[in-house]
Formats: structure tokens, sequence, C-alpha cells
């Protein structure tokens, strides 16, 4: 298993139970250095599982009423802990950008990185900061669990999508596995 983890704050952001995909803009470029995972939403909670036999074992004779206890939520939002969290304008999300950016290659250059790995990373900073700011109104932003906003998460609903999509700047978490 891979999980995906914050290099600032060391929270755990994604894992490969949720497929990493290319972001891809309105002309279909490639944004080198961002992906996205899909969504949805699931149950949470509820006790009793059907397993396709209906009432064969006994039970309810009331039919298929609803649970209750049933929450819909978003599997990744409530996997990862996500809250979601406010940005102000445009112009302090591009500030925001540009600080992480810098962080990350602080970090990486602390953890001996080679030059042109970070080189690498930077080169990706603005194309990610480009396609971001574009659609900075369509974005929702949220936090990982230790609430830190040097360490976000974007999401961006499709075009007629119901669930969205987050983004992940990928020189900003490690991969570990396990």
């Amino acid at each position: 298993m891979i999980v995906y983890v914050c290099q600032i704050t060391g929270d755990e952001l994604l894992s490969d139970a949720y497929p990493l995909l290319p972001v891809v803009d309105d002309e279909g470029n490639t944004i080198e250095g961002l992906m996205m995972c899909e969504s949805q939403q699931i149950a949470k909670g509820g006790g009793e599982i059907d397993i396709g036999c209906g009432n064969s074992f006994g039970g309810d004779e009331g039919g298929d009423a609803p649970d209750d206890n049933i929450e819909m939520v978003n599997n990744v939002v409530d996997s990862f802990q996500y809250t979601e969290t406010q940005v102000g304008t445009a112009m302090d999300f591009k500030t925001w950008l540009k600080e992480y950016m810098q962080k990350i290659r602080a970090i990486k250059k602390e953890k001996g990185v080679p030059k042109p790995e970070i080189q690498a990373f930077m080169a990706t900073a603005p194309g990610i900061a480009k396609y971001l700011l574009k659609n900075f109104n369509d974005l929702q932003f949220y936090l990982g669990p230790a609430f830190d906003p040097d360490s976000m998460v974007f999401s961006l609903y499709p075009e007629g999508a119901t669930n969205p999509n987050f983004l992940y700047i990928m020189g900003g978490i490690n991969a570990n596995k396990f």
C-alpha cells in the first residue's frame, strides 16, 4: 500500500486505494506536478449488512425501510479527515502558492534532494499556479488533520459532476510504501 504524506505536516493525504490521475486543462494539456483523485459519496454507518438474501435468514419483515443511522459522506474527505477552509482573494491564494513552493523547495534542499530534482519541481510551479489561479473561483480548499494552513488540498467539480476531484501538488507530498 502507498500512502501519500504531506512533507510539511506529516498528514496522510491520500492512499493508492484512490488512484491518482493526471490533471488536464481545458486545452487538453497535462498540468505537470499536479494530480487528481476522483471522489464519491458513500454510506457511512448503519448496523445491518444485506448479503443479497433479503430476509432469508430471518429479520425484519417490514421490507426495505431506509436505515436512519446511515450518513452519506465524501469518501476522500471522510477517510483522510479533511476540513473545508476558506482562502481570501485570488491574490491571497497566489501569495500562499508562492510561499508554499518556497517551503517545499527548502524542505527538499534540507533533505539533500539533488539540485536537478529541486529545479524540476520548481519548474512545475508556474503551470500549477496558472491552472489553480485560473480555476480559483471554482476551487474548494481543505486542511488535513493537523489544521495547518501551510498544507492544503484543493477540490474542483468537473463539468456535470456531483462529486469533486481532489487536486494534489505532488512535489509537496511523499509516497510512502507500507
